[in-house]
């Protein structure tokens, strides 16, 4: 019996790792295709073709929607840092009227469809002349997405025992010293994790990026990418190739902060 279940679970196992893989694994072939070879059956391509990587590295200025990314997407988290920690911080700890309702309503805005306040949100940015800044992105990726960074290190905060806060406290330690020096270090695993949750949803978010940005000015690689698209066709080898050149930064980050990600995720699984 344990033999049969320990074979089910690898070939379960299999079958998830393929269909994870797999779509990573074509972009991949099809970034190293000639154009004319991407419609054939063939998996692999006749010979590795690099033009598609130098002409979106060196010629088409891609690099530039990747800075505007990078700079767009970091902002974005540091952000949602510097105020979800204290707002979950206070859901967690503090007790306050209509604390229940305001959480809820933290939970409501994570799910908000942003079709919703494209309309009044470009008349606004219009208005101020925002549009085509980063301001016109950052300003509602943080507040999409820092009520999602609340609501995660609110339930990560409670899982840290207050006895350690009450025992600093009795030992002369104020409130700032408290959050500073004993919250912050325990919960550095679940900061960098929602950190890294808020950056990579700000880099594949393609609405606003959209409608907000017109020129590579502020342009990030979602709305970049898919202006590889021609007149008449799809150039698919550029496409591909601009997609596996975004997902570098991401996975270099991923991997760099790797322990840091696990620990922030499975951190409360197991309670004592």
């Amino acid at each position: 019996m344990k033999k049969r279940m320990g074979l089910l679970f690898w070939i379960a196992l299999t079958i998830i790792v393929i269909i994870n893989v797999l779509p990573y694994l074509w972009t991949i072939l099809t970034s190293l295709k000639k154009q004319n070879e991407i419609y054939t059956v063939k998996i692999l391509p006749e010979e590795f073709y690099l033009d598609n990587y130098i002409q979106v590295i060196l010629e088409s200025g891609f690099f530039t929607n990747i800075l505007n990314s990078l700079i767009v997407s970091g902002s974005t988290a540091l952000i949602c840092i510097i105020i979800g920690v204290p707002a979950a911080y206070a859901f967690a700890r503090l007790k306050f009227k209509f604390q229940n309702l305001l959480f809820m309503l933290v939970l409501f805005i994570t799910i908000f469809p942003g079709i919703f306040i494209i309309s009044p949100l470009f008349s606004f940015l219009k208005e101020i002349g925002a549009i085509d800044t980063y301001f016109a992105l950052i300003l509602p990726y943080v507040a999409y997405f820092t009520p999602l960074v609340v609501w995660i290190l609110t339930g990560f905060f409670r899982t840290i025992p207050q006895a350690i806060e009450e025992v600093a406290i009795m030992d002369g330690c104020g409130v700032f010293k408290v959050i500073t020096r004993i919250i912050l270090p325990l919960s550095l695993p679940g900061i960098l994790t929602v950190g890294i949750i808020a950056f990579t949803l700000s880099w594949n978010e393609f609405l606003f990026a959209l409608i907000f940005t017109s020129s590579d000015a502020a342009r990030t690689v979602p709305v970049a990418i898919s202006q590889f698209q021609g007149v008449h066709s799809l150039n698919w080898g550029q496409m591909t190739a601009a997609a596996i050149t975004a997902t570098i930064p991401i996975v270099l980050i991923s991997i760099a902060l790797q322990k840091y990600i696990i620990s922030g995720l499975t951190a409360g699984a197991i309670k004592e």
